[in-house]
């Protein structure tokens, strides 16, 4: 009682700019012409209250207030190379402790606005997605990953207001007995998979394919049709609509690509999710039945446009296309070397005002892995 009510990200910042600038007409006021230190001084007052809540510890800094270190720069750099991520509706939070008289970083996340769409349904639900958390205090880690979960549950709390929607948690570097992430009303939805292929150096020549970049958004192509049946059955993020990107000849851009048969018909594909040094990264596999060896020619004819040694195809597991085209019964893919494991990614998820219906469904139906859900630190060596 008598706490102030916890803030969502976009009235945070309006309410800290409101009272910064009614903080700054109070000090003009009292202040003599030419005095600054009352009035700076009320200004970080104001700045410093805006950015605590009472029930998490230490200050919150927020996007440009969160100076930038080893940690922060490779963080944005992965928000910059998604169109989701770079199109405003995500923010970037840190949990600051005051130690020896100067800020010292404890724990970190990234929250991202957005609406997702059940399987089976065309009606976009409100969503607030914890893209990733993680501690900066290695000692003390269990204590602010539990602070920084608290955190992105008092947001999303607010952001949701109370109204229908769904509140998503990406967890990385997972333990083995992922149900123990179930805390609070968070219930495990899913977990993923990759399949690492090492492609061959040495392979030339072949049977050539031309793979089809489709204008997913503009509807103009033949085959969306059929890449928004193979969607259909799957929760996916809602992606913001961008202009077609021109394909360039020789290289590799993100979207879904194809093939198709003598008739112009698709019959199979893959979304190309994001290039790193190390590997192509892909996700939403799927071919008709029997196209199979079409499948594997589009993976690794793509993997050598974008002139990377290996191809990481994500997934849910429950996923039955993905099951035929890359489980333990399937076809080898083109390739030196083939690695099935888990990604060490589980999402969790807390409904709010859904049917029992809806419920059920998001709990029984897979995911498609978005980009966003792909751990900063994939397919890289971090020691920060």
């Amino acid at each position: 009682p008598g706490l102030p009510p916890p803030h969502t990200l976009p009235l945070f910042h309006r309410r800290a700019a409101s009272d910064m600038l009614q903080a700054l007409r109070l000090a003009r006021r009292g202040a003599p012409c030419g005095s600054r230190s009352r009035l700076w001084r009320a200004v970080l007052a104001t700045h410093r209250h805006a950015t605590s809540l009472p029930q998490i510890p230490g200050i919150i800094c927020t996007n440009k207030e969160i100076p930038d270190d080893l940690l922060v720069k490779r963080v944005r750099r992965w928000a910059a190379s998604s169109e989701a991520l770079s199109a405003g509706a995500f923010d970037l939070l840190q949990i600051y402790e005051t130690a020896d008289g100067r800020r010292v970083p404890r724990a970190i996340c990234g929250l991202l606005r957005t609406e997702m769409l059940l399987a089976g349904s065309t009606e976009p639900i409100k969503t607030i997605v914890t893209v990733f958390y993680r501690a900066r205090d290695y000692l003390n880690s269990e204590f602010w990953e539990d602070q920084v979960k608290r955190l992105s549950d008092i947001l999303a709390e607010e952001f949701l207001g109370g109204g229908r929607g769904i509140q998503l948690m990406v967890h990385h570097n997972t333990p083995a007995w992922a149900l123990g992430l179930e805390i609070g009303d968070h219930r495990l939805l899913a977990e993923f998979e990759t399949l690492d292929v090492v492609g061959n150096p040495l392979r030339f020549g072949g049977q050539a394919v031309e793979p089809e970049l489709l204008d997913v958004h503009g509807g103009g192509s033949s085959g969306s049709g059929t890449l928004v049946g193979h969607r259909h059955g799957f929760h996916r993020l809602r992606s913001p609509v961008v202009s077609k990107r021109a394909a360039v000849p020789g290289e590799v851009s993100q979207g879904e690509y194809v093939l198709r048969n003598a008739g112009g018909e698709a019959v199979c594909g893959v979304e190309v999710l994001g290039v790193l040094p190390s590997r192509l990264v892909c996700g939403a596999a799927w071919s008709a039945e029997g196209r199979e060896p079409e499948f594997g020619q589009l993976v690794d004819e793509l993997r050598r446009r974008a002139g990377r040694p290996m191809v990481s195809l994500l997934a849910d597991p429950r996923d039955g296309g993905w099951r035929r085209l890359c489980g333990p019964t399937a076809a080898p893919l083109p390739g030196l070397w083939r690695s099935r494991k888990r990604m060490g990614v589980a999402v969790t998820g807390a409904p709010v005002g859904l049917s029992p219906e809806l419920q059920a469904r998001l709990a029984k139906a897979p995911f498609l892995v978005p980009w966003e859900f792909v751990p900063f630190h994939f397919g890289r060596l971090v020691l920060i």
